[in-house]
């Protein structure tokens, strides 16, 4: 088509030669070199979109497949002689610039100190040193501190305490010299007769492993009392009162230390903590107890199914039960609830608190009913608008009631 339109259009040239016939030549190569334009670019699309589609079909019958061990081994030699080639290539580094950019690694040292003054030996540790660590994790873990029957104990009066009721003392980390003064004569005997480690460290570690905000400067590692040596401590010096008190969901570890010590204070048969209550020997607890954890038994993380064979055996038959409840609507149909002055006892009594958010749990009124008459929940009465008495403080006034009609029944 385009061949005879040109064929035309010469014709027509030398038909007729004149500008008219020009000016539609120069008119018609316009239109055709922008139809041959298009052409072209509408040729390369189609072109571009066969070629897509061809790779997109080739693709989809490829198959991934994972790389051998072997092939990665060699792909990363291969990487690895080039990094060599390119070290080779760099200019050698000198010693100092090597050093620079080695990790600084820092020495700990110790030093062994005889002070004579004192009468004892001690090993001096740097800062950050980590046989530190390691012996304060030992101690701070439940349950490295449970495998390992160990306390630890901070401030040199609950020391003291400890010392005086006979507890093996295994270590001692102080900062401050002049803390020791007071028990430094006691320290000079148990290093020499068991043993004992002394170390001394900067001020700054220790504020680390301390639970306090004002360090005392002095804490010492011991090893758990056993119920037995407890026990015959106890005997030398008073008879304790046929009581056992019961904790039961009791989370607030200063509250367990403060109810801890006033059975101690007493003193009680015995301290029973059920599971879901706080840990008695961590330190906020020991504090709380002021000692009282040295000088009366402590069975803890006891189950419900476990409490009746705490209680002695030769008075389980006229034992009595008493709940401190002060929700009087929770133990509605129960069991009657006494004024915890109008106090009945037998041969042995049980009382039972519980946590002042949580309170009393059910198995706890279930243990109530397994003597029938013999539970009672005992109610504390408090002034209009007060909520409650702390469970430390209405422990204390029960307890003292009790030991009113104890000895009462024993005169």
């Amino acid at each position: 088509m385009l061949l005879n339109i040109c064929k035309n259009i010469r014709i027509s040239l030398f038909k007729f030669p004149n500008n008219i016939a020009c000016r539609e030549l120069s008119n018609m190569k316009k239109i055709l070199t922008q139809e041959c334009i298009t052409k072209i670019e509408n040729e390369k699309e189609i072109e571009e979109s066969l070629l897509i589609e061809k790779n997109l079909f080739e693709q989809s019958f490829l198959q991934h497949k994972p790389l051998i061990a072997a092939e990665r081994l060699k792909s990363g030699t291969s990487m690895l002689n080039q990094n060599s080639i390119r070290e080779q290539m760099l200019p050698p580094k000198t010693l100092s610039e090597m050093e620079k950019r080695r990790p600084l690694k820092k020495e700990c040292k110790s030093q062994i100190i005889n002070d004579k003054e004192f009468g004892f030996e001690f090993t001096k540790l740097s800062l950050a040193d980590p046989r530190l660590n390691i012996m304060m994790t030992t101690v701070r873990s439940k349950r490295r501190r449970d495998k390992n029957r160990l306390i630890v104990i901070e401030g040199r009066r609950l020391i003291l305490e400890a010392l005086e009721c006979g507890l093996h003392l295994k270590t001692v980390i102080f900062s401050q010299r002049e803390q020791l003064a007071a028990i430094k004569e006691k320290i000079a005997v148990l290093q020499k007769v068991k043993q004992t480690e002394i170390y001394k460290v900067p001020h700054h570690d220790l504020k680390l492993w301390s639970t306090l905000n004002t360090p005392p400067g002095v804490l010492a590692i011991f090893e758990r009392p056993c119920l037995q040596y407890v026990r015959k401590t106890l005997s030398k010096v008073s008879v304790a009162l046929p009581i056992t008190v019961v904790c039961d969901n009791i989370r607030d570890p200063n509250n367990l230390g403060s109810i801890i010590r006033t059975c101690a204070a007493l003193p009680c048969l015995q301290v029973v903590i059920t599971k879901g209550c706080c840990d008695p020997w961590e330190s906020k607890s020991l504090r709380g107890g002021c000692g009282g954890h040295f000088r009366i038994p402590i069975h803890d993380d006891v189950n419900w199914n476990e409490v009746p064979l705490v209680i002695p055996t030769e008075a389980a038959d006229n034992c009595w039960v008493f709940i401190a409840e002060n929700n009087i609507s929770k133990s509605k149909g129960l069991t009657s609830v006494l004024d915890y002055t109008n106090l009945e006892t037998g041969s042995h009594s049980v009382v039972i608190v519980g946590g002042e958010s949580h309170g009393v749990s059910k198995e706890a009124y279930q243990f109530m009913q397994t003597v029938g008459n013999r539970g009672k929940c005992l109610h504390i009465p408090v002034a209009e608008g007060a909520d409650s008495l702390n469970v430390a403080s209405a422990l204390t006034l029960i307890l003292y009631e009790l030991r009113k009609h104890v000895s009462h029944m024993q005169n």
